[in-house]
């Protein structure tokens, strides 16, 4: 397609210059100006005598006929063309931009019976497969013949082949209830719907009508589901993000406290070593000095001796000699330096191994403290939906979310004091569990594991709380406050069990889990849970 810039600029050298307008038939004069054959023509009969030419006043010959310029015809020819085609093309994109600046409206559909300007359609006729106008649709509806024709709203040629079925061509007149599926006449007795139950279009519109309010209704309850089930995945994408960066905030805040305690300590340690290797220093200095001072006494002895060597007067002799001998000497150690003070470390291979190891070893316990433990992994259920265990008043339950089976034993008091339990028929024998029980409902309870050899449990009697490993009591305190739920935490790695109170709503964090007593207990698994009840009952959360 041409630019507009060069299509004006042709359009200018293709204008003529009597009625400024583009070239039609054009004539050539013989001083070689060309102008349109009707404007030639008008010229000539408005000036009387000679023709000239109406640009340069050349004369031109009345003898000689006007010949046709036929190249410049066919430029102007080509040049109105590709004015024609450029305009189609911006009337093409300015529909287009104004449908896409709309997003709306209806295609419209042109009556297929008009000649000249086709009128947009105001319905189709299935039957004659033609869009009309409302005129052709007058016309059409007063032919008694084409009164039985099914008219619809306008419809191009593809919503029209939709309505016809594509194996007979015929109408899409009937519906197959079996199939639910739109038919022809021909299908109801030449296809697999032969056996099947047919309606026609109108009667099954009538039986949809029924239910369609409450398809709709059902279909705008599942949309109204997806979205808020689209808003609470959202909701906890946040949630998650939160927590993810409160938890990434408060590891950087730990890891620094640590690195600063590393930091702090390893000044201490080295300002120790400094201060003691001053003492020694000055220590050995001290010593240096004074053996300096003794060093040079004896040097001048030792020449004083030298002098007397040669004194001849015996009296002299005897009494210097006397003077220089009496002279106090303090006699030396037989061992190299002085002895120092201890230095406040000693680093040898084994101190360096033990403290190797006991790093390895914080770093694992590290490791688990941030390593999630299962919940409940060791307590499965082997019983009916709802199954509770119960003996009199002393009920042990589990919610539906983890139905459990115990091995029971009456609740009473043994001769130790200790209250029969009910114990978990799967053990556990590696990794790191806990469970919670809601104890609200209980006034005597106790909650513990059990393994080949002993028991371990925290035991509620009143207003007191035991711990026993065994049949020795580890701990023993008054505790007043109501025990609402009790969480009961085994570390296989580190062989211990702890008891939490874990009564605090809405706990997220580790502080809100209250310590009641860790014990140290025998590797010996596997372990089983258990739970004993005197007067209540007990609830596995």
């Amino acid at each position: 397609m041409a630019e507009p810039g060069a299509v004006a600029g042709l359009e200018e050298l293709l204008t003529c210059p009597i009625c400024l307008g583009v070239y039609r038939d054009p004539l050539s004069l013989v001083c070689g100006h060309s102008f349109c054959k009707a404007c030639v023509q008008e010229a000539r009969s408005l000036r009387p005598g000679p023709f000239t030419c109406p640009l340069c006043s050349a004369c031109a010959d009345p003898a000689m006929e006007l010949q046709p310029n036929v190249q410049l015809r066919s430029i102007v020819q080509k040049f109105l063309e590709a004015v024609a085609h450029q305009e189609e093309g911006e009337r093409e994109g300015q529909c287009e931009e104004e449908g896409e600046n709309s997003g709306q409206g209806d295609k419209v559909i042109p009556c297929d019976f008009c000649l000249q300007e086709p009128q947009p359609a105001v319905k189709t006729c299935l039957s004659c497969e033609a869009s009309l106008c409302q005129a052709h649709l007058s016309k059409h509806s007063t032919k008694s013949l084409l009164k039985d024709h099914v008219l619809i709203e306008p419809s191009d040629a593809h919503l029209l082949a939709e309505r016809r079925c594509p194996q007979h061509g015929k109408l899409l007149e009937c519906y197959c209830r079996t199939d639910s599926v739109c038919i022809c006449v021909l299908c109801c007795v030449t296809s697999p719907h032969r056996e099947h139950t047919i309606d026609t279009l109108e009667e099954a519109f009538g039986q949809v009508q029924s239910v369609f309010p409450e398809t709709l209704e059902a279909v705008k309850e599942h949309e109204a589901a997806l979205n808020q089930s689209i808003a609470n995945l959202l909701k906890q994408e946040e949630e998650v993000k939160a927590k993810e960066s409160l938890l990434r905030y408060q590891l950087e805040s730990l890891f620094k406290e640590m690195c600063l305690q590393l930091d702090n300590k390893k000044r201490e340690v080295l300002k120790a070593l400094t201060l003691n290797e001053e003492q020694q220093l000055s220590q050995i200095q001290m010593e240096v000095q004074k053996h300096k001072e003794e060093r040079d006494a004896a040097s001048c002895d030792v020449q004083e001796l030298e002098a007397l060597r040669d004194q001849k007067d015996l009296l002299l002799f005897m009494k210097s000699f006397a003077v220089i001998r009496a002279r106090k000497r303090k006699e030396l150690a037989n061992k190299d330096g002085v002895e120092l003070p201890r230095p406040p470390i000693i680093l040898d291979k084994l101190t360096t191994d033990t403290t190797l190891r006991l790093f390895r070893q914080f770093l694992s316990d590290m490791q688990s403290l941030f390593e999630v433990p299962p919940v409940q992994e060791h307590l499965t259920s082997s019983t009916h939906l709802g199954t509770t265990v119960a003996y009199n008043t002393n009920i042990v339950s589990a919610p539906p979310s983890s139905y459990v089976h115990f091995e029971w034993t009456p609740g009473s008091l043994n001769p130790s004091g200790a209250i029969s339990h009910v114990k978990s028929n799967q053990s556990f024998s590696q990794g790191c569990h806990f469970w919670e029980v809601d104890t609200s409902n209980a006034r005597c309870w106790k909650l513990g594991i059990v393994n080949r050899n002993l028991e371990c449990y925290l035991q509620k009697s009143h207003d007191s709380l035991c711990v026993f490993l065994g049949q020795t009591m580890i701990t023993a305190k008054g505790f007043s406050t109501a025990l609402k739920v009790v969480r009961v935490e085994l570390d296989c790695r580190r062989n211990t069990l702890s008891f939490y109170n874990a009564s605090v709503e809405d706990r997220d964090a580790a502080e809100s889990l209250g310590l009641l007593e860790t014990v140290s207990i025998p590797s010996n698994y596997p372990a089983y849970a258990i739970f004993g009840v005197l007067d209540g009952s007990l609830k596995l959360l």
